[in-house]
């Protein structure tokens, strides 16, 4: 099903895309909110794990890819395409792309104060997962129920009996 989305009308205060050298997102930000610009890259926690340690760190939604705020009848648009760590600026012809309403502003609305959005990982009932935080860290254990938005109970193998834990469902990752 297709859904279409229309921009506000106004050609001030609207999103465009900014496609990135790749691996250059912070660079990219870095010169274009400098030159005055409104930038947002959303973020997402990632679990790293090396050498028996899990890292969760920040990596952008939309690798190569940010959001920029643009007047297109006040901004020099065309300066972006020349900023350190920017490929191009999203168009359609000679004309910047707007984003539709709503949707950076709905990513925004579920960013934290480090600008991480907030995803839970797809589970469901059965599946084996790993437990990434916390005192049962790096077990494996089944989903047993869905309690509510961010709760969850795993079933354990612990002491050679099932054993059921109840715990924030962040605080799980599918397992390999």
């Amino acid at each position: 099903m297709t859904q279409k989305f229309h921009t506000n009308g106004q050609e001030g205060n609207n999103w465009y895309v900014v496609h990135t050298q790749p691996t250059c997102e912070a660079r990219a930000a870095m010169h274009l909110a400098a030159q005055g610009y409104t930038i947002f890259c959303p973020s997402a926690r990632k679990t790293v794990r090396h050498a028996r340690k899990s890292i969760s760190k920040l990596v952008p939604l939309f690798p190569g890819y940010l959001f920029l705020r643009l007047d297109l009848s006040r901004d020099r648009w065309r300066n972006i395409n020349g900023t350190r760590g920017v490929l191009r600026l999203l168009t359609q012809g000679d004309v910047p792309q707007a984003v539709p309403t709503g949707i950076v502003e709905t990513l925004q609305a579920r960013t934290d104060s480090q600008g991480a959005l907030a995803l839970p990982p797809v589970l469901s009932v059965g599946q084996r997962v790993c437990i990434m935080e916390g005192p049962l860290a790096n077990l494996v254990g089944t989903l047993q129920r869905l309690n509510g938005a961010d709760r969850v109970q795993v079933l354990l193998d612990l002491l050679g009996r099932s054993v059921p834990a109840t715990m924030q469902v962040t605080a799980l990752d599918p397992a390999a």
